[in-house]
């Protein structure tokens, strides 16, 4: 079973390295696929990069129910449809959260995201996962 850890904000270079695949799929479909094929291949190119994107976000990411608190994984789909939107703590630094539905308790709340971590970084003590 996976494990999932709060997001830091040291994780910014997960993130970066995906996007940058995004952004050059969609270079390359605009300077080379639309000159040489046109309109119709270069969107479904642009389309399929994105597609790659939410996938490999997908496999790194899960969410925790905002109602009974278990973590949780979504297919690519469901990570592809739904839109992500940023929810601010008491404390004044903000959080990422999609509205989903909870497989273990079936109901529709905040699911915030997480990191997943293999079982390599999970072991120690149990008290703080780095």
């Amino acid at each position: 079973m996976a494990r999932f850890i709060e997001r830091t904000k040291y994780d910014w270079w997960s993130t970066t390295w995906k996007l940058s695949i995004f952004v050059a799929v969609v270079l390359f479909a605009i300077l080379v696929i639309y000159p040489w094929r046109g309109f119709l291949p270069t969107f479904l190119l642009i389309l399929a990069g994105l597609w790659m994107y939410v996938s490999l976000v997908s496999r790194k990411s899960g969410y925790r129910c905002g109602n009974c608190g278990r973590a949780f994984q979504v297919p690519t789909t469901v990570n592809f449809f739904t839109t992500s939107s940023v929810g601010k703590n008491p404390d004044g630094t903000y959080y990422s959260y999609k509205t989903l539905t909870c497989p273990h308790c079936g109901k529709s709340s905040k699911a915030r995201v997480l990191k997943r971590v293999d079982a390599q970084a999970a072991k120690g003590s149990g008290r703080l996962l780095k």
